[in-house]
């Protein structure tokens, strides 16, 4: 049986304001939970055969390492791309851990957790599954440039947790020195508990007695710097004074490189200006919107069936995990979702900001400011696009 799991449920019994105001970003976090079935729905043993021998993934999906032993992708693959089972499983009998990359792309299940975690967090996601065999090391001590949530989801590891490593290090790539790490925290994972590491925490992590599968969570929360270039990249649709372009000798001319210093102060005080860093916000909503996913392809076909049929008491509610945003257009309204801008006139600003902030199910009639009409035109809309389900 598959289970789609939320934030919350990752967390319980630590609460997710708890988990964002006082563990975020600050320590790493263990939720014992006791339950080792509690992620078999989630993945398995049998998502990872499905994996190898359907899905084929692209060379820099799957990566088999032991420690600082990591075999090239061409050491177990075919000539046409395919993958050789028996040369992974001989690996993984010989002590390697096969990592696969980006399951979200793969497993319904784990994509909507991603997608959920989007929704929720405002970060961008992906998630890795580690196999593992007993005994085993996949990876030397290091650190991740992005928060991760791990979920032991079969067997047990138990991990060394250590300091930090700054973000300007990070940014460097300084490698991990392991005779200069102090004494690490000491954690034993069992099947169904999460770990929380925040970024730059060197840690490693060691299979028990039984074959070990995690997933990782990788959050990628953007930087104040990804906010400045986006905020000024946006700017530069409009104001030469981003584009202009540096004057000869810049370089080895102090007199031409001081002329410059009136342009950077204008545009450290571009970045000042509120509507200039909604823009750049507005850039980061923009990436994100677009990581979305309708409902499954297969279901359009009758939904668009069955919109003729819907009325102001037909009971809807918008498909979730789903991110989307209101926008302010030249002629009116719209609304994003996924890969889709659906657009209306100015009249439909209320009922657009309804449909996007709300998460209950609702009658047509319910959307605001609109007539019988419009209702039911916009509900069909959507149902078609994915965006509403018909309960």
């Amino acid at each position: 049986m598959t289970v789609e799991f939320t934030l919350a449920q990752l967390l319980q019994p630590l609460t997710v304001e708890t988990f964002l105001q006082k563990v975020w970003g600050v320590t790493h976090y263990h939720v014992e939970r006791g339950r080792e079935d509690y992620f078999a729905g989630l993945f398995g043993p049998a998502a990872v055969e499905d994996v190898l021998e359907i899905v084929r993934p692209e060379p820099s999906g799957v990566v088999v390492v032991r420690e600082d032993d990591h075999r090239s992708p061409g050491s177990y693959r075919f000539a046409d791309g395919s993958i050789d089972l028996v040369r992974i499983r001989n690996d993984f009998a010989d002590g390697h851990t096969i990592v696969l990359n980006g399951v979200e792309r793969y497993v319904p299940a784990i994509a909507s957790l991603a997608h959920g975690l989007e929704v929720e967090l405002n970060f961008e996601t992906q998630v890795n599954a580690y196999i593992t065999p007993p005994g085993s090391q996949g990876f030397l001590p290091h650190y991740d440039d992005h928060d991760v949530l791990v979920l032991q989801v079969r067997g047990s590891k138990t991990w060394h947790v250590h300091d930090d490593v700054p973000p300007h290090k990070m940014r460097r790539r300084e490698k991990v020195v392991a005779s200069g790490l102090p004494a690490p925290a000491v954690l034993r994972l069992n099947a169904g508990d999460v770990l929380y590491v925040p970024r730059g925490r060197v840690h490693a992590a060691t299979a028990n007695a039984e074959p070990s599968i995690h997933l990782t969570v990788g959050i990628h929360a953007p930087t104040v710097l990804k906010l400045i270039i986006e905020a000024l990249e946006s700017l530069s649709y409009q104001d030469d004074r981003v584009l202009a372009q540096l004057p000869p000798r810049h370089l080895d001319d102090v007199g031409v490189r001081a002329s410059l210093d009136g342009l950077l102060c204008d545009m450290v005080k571009a970045i000042e200006d509120p509507a200039v860093l909604a823009e750049g916000f507005g850039a980061l909503a923009d990436a994100l919107v677009r990581r979305g996913r309708c409902r499954p392809v297969g279901q359009l076909v009758p939904n668009a069936v069955e919109a003729p049929r819907i009325d102001g008491r037909t009971r809807v509610v918008k498909y979730q995990p789903l991110y989307s945003r209101v926008l302010t257009m030249a002629d009116g309204v719209a609304l994003q979702f996924a890969q889709s801008l659906v657009s209306a006139d100015a009249d439909h600003r209320a009922a657009m900001l309804f449909l996007s902030g709300n998460t209950e199910p609702f009658e047509v009639r319910d959307l605001p400011e609109l007539s019988e009409a419009q209702q039911i035109e916009l509900a069909r809309t959507l149902v078609v696009d994915g965006f509403l389900v018909r309960l």
